[in-house]
C-alpha cells in the first residue's frame, strides 16, 4: 500500500507541475508583465505556457530575440518592430518563422535588423502582411523572396523601401477567389518585383480576377513558371558606371540619367555620406570594407556594391 501512495504521489507531482515557455528577451518579458500576461510578474526567462495560449494580439517593440512566439498558437495579429542599431553582425542570417502561429490574420515587420527571410508558410489564416524600413538613413532588413504561395486568403500586402525584395509568390492556388487585392509598395519611384501568380497570361492581359487587384508603386512582371528576370532588366534601367572600384578616396558615376542623390551604407546598414549631384564622390574618410552605394536618378535608383581599399 505504501509504494502504491507513493507512486500515485510521483503521478499527482508531475502532472501538477506547469508547462512554461522560455522568454531569453528580458523586453519581451517585460512586455508581457507591462500587459498583465506573465502572471508571475518578474523577468525570470520563462513565462507559464497557460498565461500565453490565449493571446490574440501582440505588439513587440525593440525585441531582439523571438524564442517563445512559438507558443502564442492562438495569435491572430502581430507587430514587431526594432529600429536600434548593433543587435546583429553581418551577413544578415535572421529567419523570422511564424508557423507555429497557424491563427494570424496580421502580421506587421518594421525594420528588424539583419531579417534575411520571413517564413509564413501554412498560415491559411492571413489576410494582411506589411513588412517596411522605418528608417531614411539605414538599410535593416535584406529580404529578397516574400513566398505567400501557401497563404490562400492573403488580400493584402504593402511594402515600405525594401530595396532588396526582387519577387512575391502569390501562387497559392486561389487567385480565381481573390478578387479584392491590394499591393502597395512604397518608394521613391515605382519600383519593378516579379510577382508569380496561378495564371500568368490572364495577369498579363488584365483578364479576371486580376483586373480587379489594386497595385500601387509597382510595376508588375507576373510570370507562373521558370525564372522571372523581368524585375532586373527593368531595375536596371538607371544605366551607370561606378568607377573606380575598388575605390582609394574617390569615385565617379557617369550615367545618362540625371542624378539627384548618393547615398553611401555600412554592410551593417547604417547611413555613412551623403552627397547631391556631384562629379566626384569623396569617401576617403571611410575605414577600409564593403559598402553600398544607394543611385538616385530622376527615372529610378539603383545599389552598387563599393569597396574601399
Amino acid at each position: 500500500m505504501k509504494i502504491y501512495i507513493s507512486i500515485l504521489s510521483l503521478f499527482l507531482c508531475i502532472t501538477v507541475t506547469a508547462q512554461t515557455t522560455s522568454i531569453p528577451d528580458q523586453n519581451f518579458e517585460q512586455h508581457l508583465i507591462n500587459e498583465g500576461i506573465d502572471s508571475d510578474g518578474v523577468i525570470n526567462g520563462e513565462v507559464l505556457t497557460s498565461d500565453i495560449a490565449s493571446v490574440l494580439s501582440l505588439d513587440l517593440n525593440q525585441v531582439s530575440d523571438l524564442t517563445g512566439l512559438e507558443d502564442f498558437t492562438a495569435l491572430e495579429s502581430l507587430t514587431i518592430e526594432k529600429d536600434g542599431f548593433g543587435s546583429w553582425v553581418w551577413p544578415p542570417d535572421i529567419e523570422i518563422d511564424l508557423t507555429a502561429n497557424i491563427n494570424l490574420i496580421n502580421v506587421e515587420i518594421f525594420s528588424f535588423e539583419g531579417t534575411k527571410t520571413l517564413n509564413v508558410s501554412g498560415l491559411v489564416n492571413l489576410e494582411n502582411l506589411t513588412i517596411a524600413e522605418v528608417r531614411d538613413d539605414a538599410i535593416t532588413m535584406f529580404i529578397e523572396e516574400l513566398d505567400l504561395s501557401t497563404n490562400p486568403n492573403i488580400k493584402n500586402v504593402e511594402i515600405g523601401y525594401l530595396d532588396t525584395l526582387r519577387e512575391i509568390n502569390l501562387q497559392n492556388g486561389n487567385n480565381i477567389n481573390t478578387t479584392e487585392m491590394l499591393i502597395n509598395v512604397v518608394h521613391y519611384v515605382d519600383w519593378p518585383i516579379c510577382i508569380k501568380v496561378d495564371d500568368a497570361t490572364a495577369a498579363i492581359n488584365n483578364n479576371a480576377p486580376y483586373n480587379t487587384w489594386t497595385m500601387y508603386g509597382v510595376i508588375p512582371n507576373f510570370y507562373d513558371q521558370g525564372e522571372c528576370t523581368l524585375a532586373i532588366e527593368n531595375e536596371n534601367k538607371i544605366e551607370l558606371a561606378l568607377y573606380p572600384n575598388p575605390v582609394q578616396n574617390e569615385f565617379q558615376i557617369e550615367s545618362l540619367d540625371e542624378l539627384q542623390s548618393i547615398s553611401v551604407f555600412s554592410i551593417t546598414g547604417k547611413k555613412v555620406a551623403h552627397f547631391g549631384s556631384q562629379r566626384t564622390y569623396d569617401i576617403s574618410q571611410l575605414p577600409t570594407g564593403v559598402y553600398f552605394a544607394q543611385i538616385k536618378s530622376t527615372s529610378g535608383k539603383s545599389m552598387r556594391r563599393v569597396v574601399k581599399k
